[in-house]
């Protein structure tokens, strides 16, 4: 038997090694790619209620209509918050909201009579957009409760009768 010859399952073997290097090698290069790539302004962000990169906004619903403060709550999923150092929530692409962390609990300030647009980021430790999601509210005037009815006739006591003189 000739030692110079390599058997087919050898060479088999030995190409899907090298096709595996050459798929980690081109994986390594897009994500070089990727991260050089500047975070998006809010107003270039399109997510939905779930969104990209796991950020999932728990409250307000989209395209709820509420009073104003708003409660925002957020999170990112839990096969993305590795990466993911700090939480930003934006009203109508102005920044109300800055927090360490993976997830968002605030309340927004926004003013009555109007939709506004509520964008969550996901940033990572390099400060690069990791994911994101986004709702729209619209704020109306809150209407003051009722004050209590006086109370009824038949609850108060009659009067004394009044003396004659």
């Amino acid at each position: 038997m000739n030692s110079s010859r390599v058997s087919r399952a050898q060479r088999g073997f030995t190409q899907y090694i090298v096709l595996g290097i050459l798929l980690i090698l081109a994986a390594g290069a897009i994500a070089v790619f990727q991260s050089r790539k500047p975070a998006p302004s809010p107003n270039e962000l399109t997510a939905s209620l779930t969104g990209s990169g796991g950020v999932t906004i728990t409250s307000p619903d989209n395209n709820a209509t509420l009073t104003s403060p708003v409660h925002v709550t957020a999170s990112v999923a839990s096969g993305f918050t590795g990466p993911v150092k700090t939480m930003q929530v934006f009203s109508d692409n102005t920044l109300v909201y800055q927090g360490k962390g993976t997830t968002v609990d605030t309340s927004a300030t926004l003013s009555a009579s109007a939709t506004h647009n509520l964008t969550v980021l996901a940033l990572k430790q390099n400060g690069l957009l990791e994911g994101s999601a986004m709702v729209n509210v619209t704020i109306v005037t809150a209407t003051p409760s009722p004050l209590p009815l006086p109370p009824s006739a038949s609850s108060v006591a009659p009067l004394p009768p009044v003396p004659s003189p």
